[in-house]
């Protein structure tokens, strides 16, 4: 292996792609990028920004792919300047972003049969989490391709798990993302009775999170429920969205009960309607707030 590394390439820089760009910089690696709207925030990092996501799959030697939806990923693969009619032979393709499993497996034997090596790489944590490289990686594919781009993943985050074969990984991030659903509206429950009590909110997350009812999402989401804070978003309502489907439908495919999912996913979906969407799902304790009696009066007062 020479001292020089390799060029990585990036198709979709939003808000999970570009702090996975900028953390490949800041160790070193050389980093080209395509996005169909507006990627100065990449330029400003050090990144080159290429006109399709086949100029990126020719001038890069690994691929990693973070795009929003199915739909996005169909229009990056395929047609002329696509990424399927551009691969190397043998050039590893990494997948970061979250679709349904059939759909992933559909994609990656197209890759395959293009001769891609591939991996997915389902990214858990926040955008703040993944610049501070302490979102986890849940990694699905051989050994042999995870071994062979273990120093690209290592400068993304070091905490990854390797959990079988490629399919696997989005299994476990909708496993992830089920409880976040979960932990954000439990974390407004307890911030909303905890104002109610006539506590600071402020207070209120800072004591929490330090005890035995404290989780990463009540450590992330308290702070912003008390100052307010639902924009600029770190994760938003519209990207959750995609979220509260899968894991709906995985747990009906396996015949899973739940019971707390079941209870919390229309809260979110109540926020969208509700004019919220682009806000952070930290924003879902204004719909307690507001289906919360007013407040009793004390005796005598």
């Amino acid at each position: 292996m020479t001292d020089k590394l390799p060029t990585a390439g990036l198709i979709g820089l939003g808000q999970l792609g570009l702090p996975v760009a900028r953390n490949l910089m800041q160790a070193g690696f050389p980093v080209v990028g395509h996005r169909r709207s507006s990627a100065q925030a990449f330029t400003e990092a050090g990144g080159r920004v290429l006109t399709s996501p086949g100029e990126v799959t020719r001038h890069c030697d690994v691929l990693l792919m973070c795009l929003p939806d199915e739909s996005a990923q169909l229009s990056a693969l395929d047609g002329s300047e696509g990424v399927l009619a551009h691969l190397k032979p043998g050039q590893i393709v990494i997948e970061l972003g979250t679709y349904s499993r059939a759909f992933k497996l559909a994609q990656a034997e197209r890759l395959q049969q293009e001769g891609a090596r591939i991996l997915e790489a389902e990214v858990s944590g926040s955008p703040p989490m993944v610049s501070a490289r302490k979102a986890a990686l849940y990694v699905g594919g051989t050994p042999e391709v995870l071994r062979d781009c273990q120093a690209l993943l290592q400068a993304i985050t070091e905490h990854q798990f390797h959990l079988g074969d490629y399919g696997s990984a989005v299994s476990m991030k909708l496993i992830a993302n089920y409880l976040l659903t979960i932990h954000t509206l439990a974390a407004a429950e307890a911030m909303n009775l905890g104002a109610r009590a006539g506590f600071d909110p402020a207070l209120i997350a800072q004591v929490i999170a330090q005890g035995a009812g404290g989780s990463t999402m009540f450590s992330v989401r308290a702070p912003l429920m008390a100052a307010r804070k639902f924009t600029p978003a770190p994760g938003p309502f519209t990207t959750l969205a995609k979220y509260l489907d899968l894991g709906e439908e995985m747990t009906r495919d396996l015949h899973s009960a739940a019971p707390l999912f079941s209870v919390a996913a229309p809260y979110f979906r109540r926020a969208m309607h509700e004019g919220l969407a682009h806000e952070d799902i930290s924003a879902v304790i204004k719909l307690l707030e507001s289906d919360s009696k007013p407040p009793a009066t004390k005796p005598g007062s």
